[in-house]
């Protein structure tokens, strides 16, 4: 059956056909189950969507990167080539990809904004050369991103270059004190920066290195990079990227993620994750939840196509959320049952 759909684009000479064909191809290509393709098939997939890639719509792009970004299915020019494009599309492959070249990803650095620094500071791998590069260039999300990185490499310049900029950010201190608490090899370092009186050690932290309380003190400052943590679905930890696609596809249903973000009361998450089924912005699905308009709230999730009892559970989330009483929830729910669907359901993008 997939043979016959994939003959019959291919057939098709509309652009639609060639982005739904590459779309179709790249399902199969990054299948889990299958197993993993030769050299040969991997520079025939590759070569294929270079070819054609300038031709693909923007959702078959996402639906490439996000499927195989984590890993070695694809060739580094065409890991090279996605780094080029919108932040929305490159981010994974900056964030995960372990074909793209250091080259790349140094002029990256070196050429994009903070988004894209702080994509590559998140890698399970950051060496020595691109960290000097984003302490050079990024500001502090990039910088507390490495110290929290336990797989970025820090030469000593580069500790002394963050050293300088911890003098004017308190933050920063906290975050060098929890890396020295968590990687042993980094408190080596530091000590032995600080036992040559170098000027750049701020006192605080110098003092922190000879007393684990100090130390330990000093740490809890420190603030979180607050990266996608993701979610478990079906025992399988996956991306809000990896989510998207899923969604989009049919090949996961958007009420049973809803009903996981409820669940973890992450509301965060329901707000990203509805404002993208429903092409929305986040700000505006978030002022809606927040505002006192229950009929407006009710008519939103009613387009999402959630039922009536996913949307108590959402309800009292909210009230919850708003430090508000929830006794109207029940009223709430069998109005919702009562209200038409306002139309066809938007396509997830």
């Amino acid at each position: 059956m997939i043979r016959d759909r994939l003959e019959e684009l291919a057939r098709t000479q509309e652009p639609s056909a060639r982005s739904e064909l590459v779309r179709l191809l790249s399902a199969q290509y990054a299948d889990k189950l299958e197993r993993e393709p030769t050299d040969a098939e991997r520079h025939l997939f590759s070569g294929l969507v270079l070819d054609v890639f300038d031709q693909l719509d923007h959702s078959v792009r996402l639906d490439i990167v996000v499927r195989l970004a984590r890993t070695a299915r694809i060739t580094q020019p065409l890991a090279d080539r996605l780094t080029e494009e919108p932040f929305d599309i490159s981010e994974p492959v900056l964030e995960h990809s372990p074909v793209v070249s250091n080259e790349k990803l140094l002029q990256v650095s070196r050429t994009r904004t903070d988004r894209h620094r702080l994509a590559i500071a998140r890698r399970l791998q950051v060496p020595k050369e691109i960290v000097d590069t984003l302490i050079a260039r990024g500001a502090f999300p990039v910088v507390n991103a490495l110290l929290q990185n336990q797989g970025a490499e820090f030469a000593v310049r580069a500790l002394l270059a963050v050293l300088i900029l911890s003098a004017a950010d308190h933050r920063l201190r906290g975050a060098l004190a929890r890396r020295c608490v968590q990687d042993e090899a980094f408190l080596g370092d530091m000590k032995m920066i600080s036992q040559t009186d170098c000027p750049l050690m701020p006192e605080d932290l110098e003092r922190a290195l000879e007393n684990q309380d100090a130390l330990d003190k000093l740490a809890q400052t420190a603030v979180d990079d607050e990266r996608d943590a993701g979610l478990e679905v079906g025992g399988e930890q996956l991306s809000r990227h990896e989510i998207h696609i899923q969604i989009a596809s049919g090949e996961l249903g958007f009420e049973s993620i809803f009903l996981t973000l409820v669940e973890r009361k992450d509301m965060n998450g329901i707000i990203w994750l509805v404002s993208r089924h429903l092409s929305l912005r986040d700000s505006a699905v978030r002022d809606t939840f927040a505002s006192q308009a229950g009929g407006a709230v009710a008519m939103l999730m009613k387009e999402t196509g959630i039922g009536p009892k996913t949307y108590g559970q959402f309800l009292r989330l909210r009230c919850e959320w708003l430090g508000i009483g929830d006794k109207t929830v029940a009223q709430d729910v069998f109005t919702y049952r009562t209200m038409r669907h306002p139309g066809s359901k938007r396509a997830f993008n």
